[in-house]
């Protein structure tokens, strides 16, 4: 509240929070049911395929210059095809190739040498009477002129050793091994080298006589190959995410490109396939998400402030998934999504949304199997710690638990798949913080959903029920009778709503408010005159009436001053329905007979909830059962049962969702600790006293 002073005249400003009722829909509930749902899958795939823009830019091949920093946005392994391509083609390039070695060459070469340079002899001596034509081609050999002319020009002696230098230098040519074309087969030799200082006369016989005594063997060579290339494995790249693949100015390598590849950027091909597959995902995911919920969780969803806290907690859960690099997603606290939704709205709704969820954020978790039946079994396991959750203590445990089952998942999973070790050390210790550090951040956020969204959880009622808090305080000094009044009916309420299995702390706490409203006028109620005289024996019928029936407007108006949640108020005002006031009527219809019966009930609601239904019938039974002047078993079932039936003729619980068996089962209980509280005991056979 501002308060201003302006001419001596004083402006105050005061901000209040509206309150807000939830509105029954009475025009069509399925179609606002539907916008909702529709509402939360836009929100959902709106994140989602955010994280995907990434898609849409543009392509970039080998040899493009890059314009700016290309980092990778998470880690990633990958079958680099690329990479092994290059492989195999460095293995077909290197690998040594295969020959067949035909011993008989060397042979017929020195043999043809030697035959020649005879020739060659012969005609030296003998001129014109060999025909050396013929003679060269029955040795199939080709020679120059110039070489036969400078042949015999020499002398015999010098045409001997020319032999012998040709032949000697034959045979260290073919101790290394000729291929096709007169290449040696040591790579690093040729036959020039071999030739040293040789005289050009030489040189042009050897050429002549040399032929290959290597073939190529293609089928052994290509068996090799095929074998060497089997033993090639898969190229597995592994990138961290927030590395550099390319720096802005760098001009793109296949390896880089390839990168870019798997990750899908810059890749028109791929991108668009991918877009297209997350696009039918998503769309398959919201049709059957919109079945399910439309189905399952009208009730939740159409309750404003359960779905504006889904929508909130949806919402900031994806937002984190899609923000947190990919090292660091086994240390989101996504059990705390589950607590919150559980303990807010309910451990079904909890089960459904979060499985849903966490389908929806496949995308954003590179569709990581191990993290998703890693988180899937927890939920199972949750729904069970859920209805154990009690206090605080008790979240922090049942996180714990999660945690360590989460972390047995992944371990256990891991080991199947054959992962590195250290990364499922690394893996496991993540989930186990996780959960850990779920139950903290559920205990911290809950408050602030709470009265946000003003949800009253067994949290908010556990502080409710503490007989410190000032409305109960003051019920206890202001208006003792009705304070004692008021445990009484809660003790009653709890045991009734728990043997039927409705919400009994609820009921307890409920039970403890439900007449507050007598704080204003504490000396009109029976409970709280101690023996002084009845204010009620001074006024008519007709006033007696309103301040009574007041109470419950009054014990409204109080609880909102102090924030009591919209449920408790909502018992205030329904636990007397719309309940005839018996006694000031037929004393006012005594007075005036024109009187109706309708200006003396309350004005209700009538009880809508199990919880509200036995409040109602607490409040009527303890009050008639402290009445009675003998209180045995029977007396007290009679009493009960007596006032039970009144209500059902009177219809006042026509619009709660009691069956006959639960009330059958409520009399029992409310008999039993009726007993209790006013220490009834039975009479053994022969007992006397």
């Amino acid at each position: 509240m501002k308060k201003i002073e302006i001419f001596k005249r004083r402006l105050i400003f005061k901000i209040e929070k509206k309150e807000e009722e939830e509105r029954e829909y009475d025009i069509n509930p399925e179609e606002i049911l539907g916008e909702k749902i529709v509402y939360l899958i836009i929100l959902i795939a709106a994140i989602v395929i955010s994280s995907k823009i990434f898609l849409l830019s543009p392509t970039l091949d080998v040899g493009d210059v890059v314009t700016k920093d290309i980092i990778a946005p998470r880690n990633l392994k990958y079958n680099d095809r690329v990479g092994k391509e290059d492989l195999v083609a460095s293995i077909i390039t290197g690998s040594e190739k295969q020959y067949i070695y035909i011993p008989e060459v060397e042979k017929t070469a020195i043999r043809k040498t030697e035959t020649f340079y005879r020739i060659m002899l012969q005609l030296k001596s003998r001129e014109g009477e060999i025909d050396l034509q013929g003679a060269l081609q029955n040795l199939d050999v080709v020679m120059d002129t110039e070489v036969l002319e400078g042949i015999l020009k020499m002398k015999p002696a010098d045409i001997e050793r020319s032999r012998e230098r040709v032949e000697a230098k034959l045979r260290e040519i073919y101790s290394v091994g000729v291929l096709k074309g007169n290449n040696l087969r040591d790579p690093e030799k040729s036959i020039r080298d071999l030739e040293g200082e040789m005289d050009p006369i030489d040189i042009a016989v050897v050429e002549r006589f040399l032929t290959p005594n290597y073939i190529f063997d293609e089928e052994s060579t290509r068996k090799i190959i095929n074998d060497k290339i089997a033993q090639v494995d898969d190229v597995i790249v592994e990138i961290k995410g927030g590395s550099l693949i390319a720096g802005k100015g760098d001009i793109l390598t296949k390896e880089q490109v390839s990168m870019m590849r798997a990750y899908g950027i810059h890749s028109f091909q791929k991108n668009i396939s991918l877009i297209i597959s997350y696009f039918i995902y998503l769309l398959g995911l919201s049709i059957i998400f919109y079945s399910v919920t439309k189905r399952y969780l009208r009730r939740e969803l159409l309750k404003k402030s359960y779905f504006r806290s889904t929508f909130l907690i949806v919402g900031v859960t994806l937002m984190a998934m899609r923000l947190t690099s990919s090292e660091l997603t086994y240390l989101l606290p996504l059990d705390a999504m589950f607590f919150l939704l559980g303990i807010l709205v309910g451990p079904k709704f909890a089960a459904i949304m979060g499985t849903f969820l966490l389908s929806f954020s496949m995308p954003l978790l590179n569709f990581d199997l191990v993290y998703y039946l890693a988180n899937i079994i927890t939920f199972l396991l949750g729904l069970y710690l859920l209805g154990s959750i009690k206090n605080r203590t008790t979240l922090i445990n049942a996180g714990v638990k999660m945690g360590f089952v989460k972390m047995i998942v992944v371990v256990f999973v891991g080991f199947i798949l054959r992962e590195d070790l250290f990364k499922l050390i690394l893996d496991g210790g993540a989930v186990l913080l996780s959960g850990i550090f779920s139950g903290m951040l559920t205990i911290a956020l809950l408050p602030y959903f709470e009265k946000t969204f003003n949800i009253l959880t067994t949290f908010k009622l556990l502080e409710l029920g503490d007989l410190s808090h000032p409305l109960l305080k003051e019920l206890s000094v202001n208006t003792p009778g009705t304070f004692h009044h008021s445990m009484m009916v809660a003790t009653l309420s709890e045991n009734a709503a728990e043997s039927i299995g409705a919400n009994a702390v609820f009921a307890r706490v409920a039970a403890y408010y439900h007449d507050i409203g007598k704080m204003k006028r504490p000396n009109f109620y029976v409970e709280n005159q101690r023996g002084g005289e009845n204010p009620h024996n001074k006024l008519n019928p007709s006033m007696s009436n309103l301040i009574i029936t007041a109470h419950t407007k009054d014990g409204v108006e109080m609880a909102k001053e102090h924030g009591i949640p919209k449920e408790i108020r909502d018992i205030m005002i329904e636990h007397q329905g719309t309940t005839l006031l018996a006694y000031f009527y037929n004393k006012a219809k005594q007075q005036d007979s024109n009187i109706q019966e309708s200006d003396f009930r309350y004005s209700g609601p009538k009880p809508r909830t199990k919880e509200s239904a036995i409040i109602m019938l607490a409040d009527s039974i303890e009050a008639a059962v402290r009445s009675l002047d003998h209180k045995t078993p029977i007396t007290i079932e009679k009493m009960i049962r007596k006032i039970i039936n009144g209500k059902i003729e009177d219809n006042q619980l026509s619009e709660a969702d009691l069956t006959f068996k639960e009330i059958e089962i409520i009399i029992h209980n409310f008999t039993k600790v009726l007993m209790g509280i006013h220490h009834i005991r039975l009479k053994y056979p022969g007992q006397k006293g």
